[in-house]
Protein backbone atom coordinates (compact mmCIF):
# COMPACT_ATOMS: atom_id res chain seq x y z
CA UNK A 1 0.00 0.00 0.00
CA UNK A 2 1.24 3.48 -0.90
CA UNK A 3 2.28 5.60 2.09
CA UNK A 4 -0.12 8.54 2.53
CA UNK A 5 1.63 11.38 4.35
CA UNK A 6 -1.65 13.22 4.97
CA UNK A 7 -3.14 10.24 6.79
CA UNK A 8 0.05 9.91 8.85
CA UNK A 9 -0.16 13.59 9.88
CA UNK A 10 -3.86 13.27 10.70
CA UNK A 11 -3.28 10.17 12.88
CA UNK A 12 -0.30 11.84 14.59
CA UNK A 13 -2.24 15.03 15.36
CA UNK A 14 -5.30 13.06 16.51
CA UNK A 15 -3.11 10.95 18.83
CA UNK A 16 -1.44 14.01 20.37
CA UNK A 17 -4.79 15.75 20.87
CA UNK A 18 -6.30 12.60 22.42
CA UNK A 19 -3.41 12.15 24.86
CA UNK A 20 -3.30 15.83 25.87
CA UNK A 21 -7.08 16.01 26.22
CA UNK A 22 -7.15 12.95 28.44
CA UNK A 23 -4.23 14.22 30.49
CA UNK A 24 -6.17 17.44 31.09
CA UNK A 25 -9.24 15.47 32.18
CA UNK A 26 -7.14 13.23 34.41
CA UNK A 27 -5.49 16.20 36.14
CA UNK A 28 -8.85 17.83 36.83
CA UNK A 29 -10.39 14.61 38.15
CA UNK A 30 -7.43 13.97 40.46
CA UNK A 31 -7.51 17.55 41.76
CA UNK A 32 -11.18 17.24 42.69
CA UNK A 33 -10.64 13.95 44.50
CA UNK A 34 -7.75 15.53 46.41
CA UNK A 35 -10.07 18.12 47.90
CA UNK A 36 -11.19 15.41 50.34
CA UNK A 37 -8.90 12.42 49.99
CA UNK A 38 -5.20 11.62 49.60
CA UNK A 39 -4.48 10.18 46.18
CA UNK A 40 -1.76 7.70 45.29
CA UNK A 41 -0.60 9.44 42.12
CA UNK A 42 0.98 6.40 40.45
CA UNK A 43 -2.05 4.23 41.16
CA UNK A 44 -4.43 6.92 39.92
CA UNK A 45 -2.65 7.45 36.61
CA UNK A 46 -2.26 3.72 36.01
CA UNK A 47 -5.99 3.13 36.44
CA UNK A 48 -6.88 6.29 34.54
CA UNK A 49 -4.86 5.42 31.42
CA UNK A 50 -6.15 1.85 31.41
CA UNK A 51 -9.68 3.27 31.25
CA UNK A 52 -8.81 6.10 28.86
CA UNK A 53 -7.17 3.74 26.35
CA UNK A 54 -9.72 0.92 26.67
CA UNK A 55 -11.65 1.86 23.52
CA UNK A 56 -8.45 2.28 21.49
CA UNK A 57 -7.16 -1.11 22.67
CA UNK A 58 -10.45 -2.74 21.73
CA UNK A 59 -10.40 -1.19 18.26
CA UNK A 60 -6.84 -2.39 17.62
CA UNK A 61 -6.81 -5.77 19.34
CA UNK A 62 -10.47 -6.62 19.97
CA UNK A 63 -10.62 -9.21 17.19
CA UNK A 64 -7.65 -11.07 18.68
CA UNK A 65 -8.88 -11.15 22.28
CA UNK A 66 -11.34 -13.66 23.77
CA UNK A 67 -14.88 -12.28 24.02
CA UNK A 68 -14.91 -12.31 27.86
CA UNK A 69 -11.93 -9.91 27.72
CA UNK A 70 -12.82 -7.71 24.74
CA UNK A 71 -16.46 -7.06 25.73
CA UNK A 72 -15.71 -5.51 29.18
CA UNK A 73 -12.91 -3.46 27.60
CA UNK A 74 -15.36 -2.22 24.95
CA UNK A 75 -18.01 -1.18 27.47
CA UNK A 76 -15.49 0.59 29.70
CA UNK A 77 -14.12 2.41 26.67
CA UNK A 78 -17.41 3.54 25.13
CA UNK A 79 -18.90 4.80 28.39
CA UNK A 80 -15.65 6.58 29.17
CA UNK A 81 -15.98 8.31 25.79
CA UNK A 82 -19.44 9.53 26.79
CA UNK A 83 -18.20 10.83 30.14
CA UNK A 84 -15.21 12.57 28.57
CA UNK A 85 -17.47 14.19 25.96
CA UNK A 86 -19.22 16.05 28.75
CA UNK A 87 -16.18 16.63 30.95
CA UNK A 88 -14.48 18.35 28.02
CA UNK A 89 -17.30 20.89 28.20
CA UNK A 90 -17.65 21.11 31.98
CA UNK A 91 -14.01 21.46 33.07
CA UNK A 92 -13.16 24.39 30.76
CA UNK A 93 -16.23 26.21 32.14
CA UNK A 94 -15.06 25.52 35.71
CA UNK A 95 -11.53 26.67 34.83
CA UNK A 96 -12.96 29.88 33.37
CA UNK A 97 -14.88 30.49 36.61
CA UNK A 98 -11.73 29.82 38.65
CA UNK A 99 -9.77 32.25 36.51
CA UNK A 100 -12.47 34.91 36.95
CA UNK A 101 -12.53 34.23 40.72
CA UNK A 102 -8.83 35.05 40.98
CA UNK A 103 -9.63 38.51 39.68
CA UNK A 104 -13.02 39.20 41.31
CA UNK A 105 -12.94 36.86 44.38
CA UNK A 106 -16.64 35.92 44.41
CA UNK A 107 -16.11 32.39 45.82
CA UNK A 108 -15.33 31.56 49.50
CA UNK A 109 -11.79 32.57 50.46
CA UNK A 110 -11.46 30.16 53.39
CA UNK A 111 -9.55 27.13 52.07
CA UNK A 112 -11.63 24.62 54.08
CA UNK A 113 -14.91 26.11 52.90
CA UNK A 114 -13.59 26.34 49.33
CA UNK A 115 -12.53 22.67 49.41
CA UNK A 116 -15.94 21.59 50.72
CA UNK A 117 -17.69 23.72 48.11
CA UNK A 118 -15.56 22.22 45.32
CA UNK A 119 -16.13 18.70 46.64
CA UNK A 120 -19.92 19.11 46.61
CA UNK A 121 -19.74 20.54 43.11
CA UNK A 122 -17.86 17.36 42.15
CA UNK A 123 -20.55 15.18 43.76
CA UNK A 124 -23.22 17.08 41.84
CA UNK A 125 -21.31 16.58 38.59
CA UNK A 126 -20.95 12.84 39.26
CA UNK A 127 -24.67 12.45 40.02
CA UNK A 128 -25.65 14.51 36.96
CA UNK A 129 -23.37 12.53 34.64
CA UNK A 130 -24.68 9.25 36.04
CA UNK A 131 -28.24 10.42 35.41
CA UNK A 132 -27.35 11.46 31.86
CA UNK A 133 -25.76 8.08 31.12
CA UNK A 134 -28.69 6.13 32.57
CA UNK A 135 -31.26 8.18 30.67
CA UNK A 136 -29.15 8.15 27.50
CA UNK A 137 -28.77 4.37 27.63
CA UNK A 138 -32.53 3.95 27.97
CA UNK A 139 -33.17 6.42 25.15
CA UNK A 140 -30.67 4.62 22.93
CA UNK A 141 -32.41 1.28 23.43
CA UNK A 142 -36.02 2.45 23.59
CA UNK A 143 -37.29 2.28 20.01
CA UNK A 144 -40.41 3.72 18.44
CA UNK A 145 -41.92 3.80 14.95
CA UNK A 146 -41.79 7.23 13.28
CA UNK A 147 -44.45 7.60 10.54
CA UNK A 148 -44.36 9.92 7.52
CA UNK A 149 -46.98 10.38 4.81
CA UNK A 150 -45.25 11.05 1.50
CA UNK A 151 -47.02 11.79 -1.76
CA UNK A 152 -45.49 11.43 -5.23
CA UNK A 153 -46.94 12.93 -8.38
CA UNK A 154 -46.35 9.85 -10.51
CA UNK A 155 -48.49 6.79 -11.10
CA UNK A 156 -48.07 4.07 -8.46
CA UNK A 157 -49.89 0.73 -8.71
CA UNK A 158 -50.21 0.44 -4.93
CA UNK A 159 -52.78 2.68 -3.24
CA UNK A 160 -50.49 2.98 -0.24
CA UNK A 161 -46.95 1.60 -0.38
CA UNK A 162 -45.84 0.97 3.19
CA UNK A 163 -42.05 1.29 3.45
CA UNK A 164 -40.08 0.24 6.53
CA UNK A 165 -36.86 2.26 6.63
CA UNK A 166 -34.03 1.16 8.92
CA UNK A 167 -30.62 2.80 9.14
CA UNK A 168 -27.51 2.86 11.31
CA UNK A 169 -28.12 -0.38 13.18
CA UNK A 170 -24.39 -0.72 13.96
CA UNK A 171 -24.58 -4.42 14.76
CA UNK A 172 -21.69 -5.55 16.93
CA UNK A 173 -20.87 -6.37 20.51
CA UNK A 174 -23.32 -4.05 22.27
CA UNK A 175 -25.86 -3.90 19.44
CA UNK A 176 -26.23 -7.65 19.79
CA UNK A 177 -28.41 -10.44 18.42
CA UNK A 178 -31.18 -9.74 20.96
CA UNK A 179 -31.51 -6.15 19.74
CA UNK A 180 -31.55 -7.43 16.18
CA UNK A 181 -34.30 -9.92 17.04
CA UNK A 182 -36.33 -7.10 18.56
CA UNK A 183 -35.79 -5.03 15.42
CA UNK A 184 -36.97 -7.83 13.13
CA UNK A 185 -40.03 -8.41 15.31
CA UNK A 186 -40.94 -4.69 15.33
CA UNK A 187 -40.56 -4.38 11.56
CA UNK A 188 -42.62 -7.50 10.89
CA UNK A 189 -45.42 -6.17 13.11
CA UNK A 190 -45.65 -3.20 10.73
CA UNK A 191 -46.44 -5.62 7.87
CA UNK A 192 -44.52 -3.48 5.35
CA UNK A 193 -44.65 -3.82 1.59
CA UNK A 194 -40.89 -3.31 1.33
CA UNK A 195 -37.93 -2.92 3.72
CA UNK A 196 -35.07 -0.52 2.99
CA UNK A 197 -31.82 -0.59 4.99
CA UNK A 198 -29.93 2.68 4.50
CA UNK A 199 -26.42 1.70 5.52
CA UNK A 200 -24.23 1.21 8.59
CA UNK A 201 -25.64 -2.25 9.16
CA UNK A 202 -22.56 -3.27 11.13
CA UNK A 203 -20.20 -1.34 13.37
CA UNK A 204 -16.40 -1.52 13.28
CA UNK A 205 -16.00 -5.29 12.95
CA UNK A 206 -17.86 -7.97 11.01
CA UNK A 207 -16.77 -10.64 13.52
CA UNK A 208 -19.83 -10.44 15.85
CA UNK A 209 -22.11 -10.32 12.79
CA UNK A 210 -20.64 -13.58 11.52
CA UNK A 211 -20.27 -15.40 14.86
CA UNK A 212 -23.86 -14.68 15.89
CA UNK A 213 -25.34 -15.49 12.46
CA UNK A 214 -26.96 -12.08 12.30
CA UNK A 215 -27.50 -12.31 8.55
CA UNK A 216 -29.78 -15.29 9.16
CA UNK A 217 -31.82 -13.21 11.61
CA UNK A 218 -32.04 -10.34 9.10
CA UNK A 219 -33.36 -12.84 6.59
CA UNK A 220 -36.45 -13.17 8.81
CA UNK A 221 -37.59 -9.68 7.79
CA UNK A 222 -40.91 -10.16 6.05
CA UNK A 223 -42.46 -7.96 3.36
CA UNK A 224 -44.28 -8.23 0.03
CA UNK A 225 -41.36 -7.03 -2.12
CA UNK A 226 -38.37 -7.99 0.01
CA UNK A 227 -35.47 -6.20 1.70
CA UNK A 228 -32.99 -3.88 -0.07
CA UNK A 229 -29.66 -2.79 1.38
CA UNK A 230 -27.22 -0.04 0.46
CA UNK A 231 -23.81 0.39 2.11
CA UNK A 232 -22.89 2.98 4.72
CA UNK A 233 -19.42 4.16 5.71
CA UNK A 234 -19.11 1.56 8.50
CA UNK A 235 -19.91 -1.27 6.08
CA UNK A 236 -17.05 -0.51 3.70
CA UNK A 237 -13.50 -1.80 3.41
CA UNK A 238 -12.39 -5.42 3.39
CA UNK A 239 -15.71 -6.62 4.82
CA UNK A 240 -17.74 -5.69 1.70
CA UNK A 241 -17.43 -9.04 -0.17
CA UNK A 242 -18.25 -11.15 2.89
CA UNK A 243 -21.11 -8.91 3.99
CA UNK A 244 -22.56 -8.89 0.47
CA UNK A 245 -22.38 -12.67 0.26
CA UNK A 246 -23.98 -13.22 3.68
CA UNK A 247 -26.87 -10.89 2.93
CA UNK A 248 -27.56 -12.26 -0.54
CA UNK A 249 -27.57 -15.81 0.88
CA UNK A 250 -30.60 -14.92 3.03
CA UNK A 251 -32.46 -13.17 0.21
CA UNK A 252 -31.55 -9.54 0.89
CA UNK A 253 -30.85 -7.54 -2.27
CA UNK A 254 -27.60 -5.55 -2.07
CA UNK A 255 -27.53 -2.49 -4.33
CA UNK A 256 -24.12 -0.97 -5.18
CA UNK A 257 -24.84 1.91 -7.57
CA UNK A 258 -27.62 -0.24 -9.03
CA UNK A 259 -31.40 -0.21 -9.33
CA UNK A 260 -34.30 -2.66 -9.33
CA UNK A 261 -37.76 -2.28 -10.85
CA UNK A 262 -40.35 -3.50 -8.34
CA UNK A 263 -43.68 -4.93 -9.51
CA UNK A 264 -43.38 -2.84 -12.70
CA UNK A 265 -44.52 0.02 -10.45
CA UNK A 266 -41.51 1.80 -8.92
CA UNK A 267 -37.72 1.70 -8.79
CA UNK A 268 -35.36 1.28 -5.85
CA UNK A 269 -31.86 2.68 -6.39
CA UNK A 270 -29.00 1.90 -4.00
CA UNK A 271 -25.97 4.21 -4.02
CA UNK A 272 -22.48 3.44 -2.84
CA UNK A 273 -21.65 5.54 0.21
CA UNK A 274 -19.58 8.62 -0.51
CA UNK A 275 -16.92 7.32 1.92
CA UNK A 276 -15.99 4.57 -0.53
CA UNK A 277 -13.55 7.02 -2.12
CA UNK A 278 -11.43 6.82 1.05
CA UNK A 279 -11.04 3.06 0.56
CA UNK A 280 -9.87 3.43 -3.03
CA UNK A 281 -13.27 2.72 -4.56
CA UNK A 282 -15.52 4.90 -6.67
CA UNK A 283 -19.10 6.06 -6.67
CA UNK A 284 -21.08 6.66 -9.84
CA UNK A 285 -22.98 9.83 -10.52
CA UNK A 286 -26.70 9.39 -10.02
CA UNK A 287 -27.30 10.22 -13.69
CA UNK A 288 -25.12 7.22 -14.66
CA UNK A 289 -26.94 4.85 -12.30
CA UNK A 290 -30.42 5.87 -13.41
CA UNK A 291 -29.66 5.86 -17.13
CA UNK A 292 -32.34 3.71 -18.73
CA UNK A 293 -34.84 4.14 -15.91
CA UNK A 294 -38.41 4.97 -16.90
CA UNK A 295 -38.77 8.28 -15.04
CA UNK A 296 -42.57 8.16 -15.45
CA UNK A 297 -42.48 5.65 -12.58
CA UNK A 298 -41.62 6.70 -8.99
CA UNK A 299 -37.91 6.38 -8.14
CA UNK A 300 -36.71 5.79 -4.56
CA UNK A 301 -33.01 6.29 -3.81
CA UNK A 302 -31.22 4.80 -0.79
CA UNK A 303 -28.20 7.00 -0.03
CA UNK A 304 -26.71 6.56 3.43
CA UNK A 305 -25.21 10.04 3.79
CA UNK A 306 -27.64 12.96 3.20
CA UNK A 307 -24.80 15.34 2.40
CA UNK A 308 -26.03 18.51 0.74
CA UNK A 309 -24.45 17.75 -2.65
CA UNK A 310 -26.08 14.30 -2.82
CA UNK A 311 -29.52 15.62 -1.96
CA UNK A 312 -29.15 18.35 -4.57
CA UNK A 313 -28.05 15.76 -7.14
CA UNK A 314 -31.10 13.61 -6.40
CA UNK A 315 -33.38 16.62 -6.77
CA UNK A 316 -31.80 17.56 -10.10
CA UNK A 317 -32.25 14.00 -11.38
CA UNK A 318 -36.00 14.19 -10.64
CA UNK A 319 -35.85 11.51 -7.95
CA UNK A 320 -39.14 11.21 -6.10
CA UNK A 321 -37.88 10.06 -2.70
CA UNK A 322 -34.44 9.78 -1.10
CA UNK A 323 -34.04 7.89 2.18
CA UNK A 324 -30.93 8.35 4.32
CA UNK A 325 -29.44 7.97 7.79
CA UNK A 326 -25.87 8.62 8.98
CA UNK A 327 -26.50 11.76 11.06
CA UNK A 328 -28.00 9.95 14.10
CA UNK A 329 -29.74 13.32 14.62
CA UNK A 330 -26.54 14.29 16.42
CA UNK A 331 -27.05 11.32 18.82
CA UNK A 332 -26.57 13.39 21.97
CA UNK A 333 -26.64 17.04 22.92
CA UNK A 334 -24.89 19.43 22.72
CA UNK A 335 -22.84 17.77 19.96
CA UNK A 336 -25.87 17.71 17.68
CA UNK A 337 -25.09 21.40 17.18
CA UNK A 338 -22.17 20.44 14.93
CA UNK A 339 -24.32 17.99 12.96
CA UNK A 340 -26.93 20.68 12.41
CA UNK A 341 -24.27 23.00 11.01
CA UNK A 342 -22.97 20.42 8.53
CA UNK A 343 -26.20 19.27 6.90
CA UNK A 344 -29.24 20.99 5.45
CA UNK A 345 -31.22 17.79 6.01
CA UNK A 346 -30.25 16.40 9.42
CA UNK A 347 -33.43 14.62 10.41
CA UNK A 348 -37.05 14.13 9.45
CA UNK A 349 -39.06 14.73 6.30
CA UNK A 350 -38.66 17.56 3.80
CA UNK A 351 -40.27 18.24 0.44
CA UNK A 352 -38.84 20.49 -2.25
CA UNK A 353 -41.29 20.76 -5.13
CA UNK A 354 -41.76 17.13 -6.28
CA UNK A 355 -38.67 15.83 -4.47
CA UNK A 356 -38.99 14.20 -1.03
CA UNK A 357 -36.23 13.33 1.42
CA UNK A 358 -36.50 11.37 4.67
CA UNK A 359 -33.53 11.18 7.06
CA UNK A 360 -33.74 8.73 9.97
CA UNK A 361 -32.00 9.15 13.32
CA UNK A 362 -31.19 5.43 13.10
CA UNK A 363 -31.85 2.34 15.14
CA UNK A 364 -28.48 1.89 16.83
CA UNK A 365 -25.66 4.10 18.06
CA UNK A 366 -22.02 4.69 17.26
CA UNK A 367 -19.44 5.05 20.03
CA UNK A 368 -21.25 5.59 23.34
CA UNK A 369 -24.53 3.59 23.28
CA UNK A 370 -26.51 6.61 24.47
CA UNK A 371 -28.96 9.06 22.91
CA UNK A 372 -29.91 12.41 24.40
CA UNK A 373 -32.16 14.61 22.30
CA UNK A 374 -32.72 11.80 19.80
CA UNK A 375 -34.39 8.40 19.87
CA UNK A 376 -33.77 4.99 18.40
CA UNK A 377 -36.32 4.63 15.62
CA UNK A 378 -37.77 2.64 12.76
CA UNK A 379 -39.32 4.81 10.06
CA UNK A 380 -42.61 3.96 8.40
CA UNK A 381 -43.20 5.79 5.12
CA UNK A 382 -46.71 5.65 3.72
CA UNK A 383 -46.10 6.41 0.06
CA UNK A 384 -49.11 7.43 -2.01
CA UNK A 385 -49.67 8.71 -5.53
CA UNK A 386 -51.98 11.68 -6.09
CA UNK A 387 -53.02 11.46 -9.72
CA UNK A 388 -54.76 14.83 -9.42
CA UNK A 389 -51.31 16.35 -9.10
CA UNK A 390 -50.26 14.71 -12.35
CA UNK A 391 -53.34 15.99 -14.14
CA UNK A 392 -52.86 19.53 -12.89
CA UNK A 393 -49.10 19.48 -13.31
CA UNK A 394 -48.64 20.88 -9.81
CA UNK A 395 -47.32 19.81 -6.43
CA UNK A 396 -48.69 19.89 -2.96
Amino acid sequence: MKFDFRIFIFVLVATVVYILGNYYIGRRVMERIQYKYTVNTKMFWTVFWIIALAYVVNQIAGNYLPRFVSTPILYIGIYYMAIVSYLMLIFPIIDTIRFANKKYAFLPKDSTVYSSFSFYVTIFMAVALTGILVYGTWSGRSTYVKPYDVNVSKALKENNLKIALISDIHLGDYMDIKRLQNLVSEVNKMNPDIVLIAGDLIDSSIKPFVENQMAKELGQLSSKYGTYFSFGNHDLGSKVPQLTSLLEEVGITVLKDEYKLINDSFYVVGRQDVAIKRTGGSRKNLSEITEGIDKSKPVIVIDHNPMNASVKEAQEEKIDLQVSGHTHRGQFVPYNFFTNRGYDYVYGYDRIEDFNVVVSSGYGTWGPPIRIGSRSEIVQINLTSNMELVDKGGSR
